[in-house]
């Protein structure tokens, strides 16, 4: 959100406040993640959405091997962000984006007319970015001698979120904000990612429960849950990790390395 400057005042401050605490909004269910225009500042929706987040792994590094040549970190860090991008929008229940940093996150909700169910386009989304990540590494090291392997951890988590509309009334500037553990969840999920697990995509008990719903991997009649292994962690308990990818990408990224 772009700031566009007002004066603060104080006694405007506290009169929103007490409107803000003084609500008594019911909050309806949705099938859907409803959009910004479609909420005021006193009504929101439940959802049942699936959440994935990714994040670049060594961050620190990269800028201190690069940070000097700012021009190289702009475009290393431009073609992963409008890579991933491309890969959630692509997706017809990815409902917001958001990009902070290196990191991006996406939301994914309902079921258009020629969608799967949210929760397997998510899980399509991660098997793409992981793909994509190898796709990118090869375009790195063939542009700069040396160039260390980029990975990146995702997570996926599935629940129900509280969907309101928060900001600065009359200014324009507002956002959806969700509020519940999904997105939290999704969050810790990519954090073990690469880290904690060496596997690169990290998702939910309530994720895996419902990867058994698609065949990913036609040839052999394997579900998402092939591709998954229970593991378990000592705060987050149990967890499943993998490393499956969209072949496309990683049979061109081995063809052209």
């Amino acid at each position: 959100m772009r700031g566009n400057y007002q004066k603060f005042k104080f006694e405007n401050s506290l009169s929103r406040i007490d409107d803000i605490l003084s609500s008594t909004a019911n909050y309806e269910e949705s099938d859907d993640i409803p959009k910004k225009d479609d909420l005021t500042y006193k009504s929101g929706k439940y959802v049942q959405c699936a959440s994935l987040f990714i994040d670049l792994r060594g961050s620190t590094d990269l800028i201190k091997t690069q940070g000097r040549k700012s021009k190289t970190l702009a475009r290393i860090y431009r073609a992963y962000i409008s890579e991933i991008v491309a890969i959630v929008n692509s997706f017809q229940t990815c409902k917001e984006i958001n990009i902070v940093g290196d990191c991006v996150s996406a939301m994914f909700a309902g079921k258009e007319e020629t969608s799967g169910p949210a929760v397997i386009e998510a899980l399509q989304s991660a098997s793409m970015c992981n793909g994509m990540m190898k796709v990118l590494n090869v375009k790195f090291q063939k542009k700069w001698d040396g160039f260390q392997e980029l990975k990146a951890g995702i997570g996926v988590a599935l629940g129900r979120a509280l969907v309101i509309k928060a900001g600065f009334s009359g200014s324009g500037i507002s956002d959806l904000i969700y509020m519940g553990d999904v997105v939290n969840r999704a969050s810790k999920m990519c954090g073990l990612a690469y880290k904690d697990f060496t596997a690169p995509i990290c998702v939910t008990e309530a994720v895996y429960m419902s990867a058994d719903s698609f065949i990913a991997n036609s040839e052999k009649q394997q579900t998402f849950q092939d591709f998954l292994t229970l593991r378990n962690h000592s705060k987050h308990g149990d967890v499943y990790t993998g490393n499956f990818y969209r072949l496309e990408l990683t049979d061109w990224a081995e063809k052209n390395k």
